[in-house]
């Protein structure tokens, strides 16, 4: 039997984080459709690919059309999300933690 498609438990909701280094984000999910809106550059539409690897933990992966592949773990049964990030100098990549203030639908 076939798994339903994880972004299910996205579509139509809104999730609000805040990294450790003060990055904060609300993001919109319709379908793989995450819209977010970005100061400096506007409204994004990112096509997310989303895989649950336990239940309430994600893992969801996109292209920044800046920065290039973004991964993040979202744990919302912790409250927590970590992200994968490349560094700006192009050496590798950190891995950065946050906090969820809200999810909703």
């Amino acid at each position: 039997m076939a798994q339903p498609d994880p972004i299910a438990s996205f579509d139509t909701k809104t999730i609000s984080y805040t990294y450790d280094n003060g990055w904060s984000f609300t993001n919109k999910f319709d379908g793989h459709t995450r819209i977010s809106v970005v100061p400096g550059r506007g409204e994004l539409r990112e096509q997310v690919q989303m895989r649950e690897l336990r239940p309430g933990l994600f893992l969801a992966s996109w292209i920044d059309e800046e920065m290039g592949l973004l991964a993040q773990i979202i744990d919302l049964e912790n409250g927590t999300v970590l992200a994968a990030i490349p560094v700006e100098d192009d050496t590798g990549t950190q891995i950065i933690s946050g906090t969820i203030s809200s999810f909703d639908g």
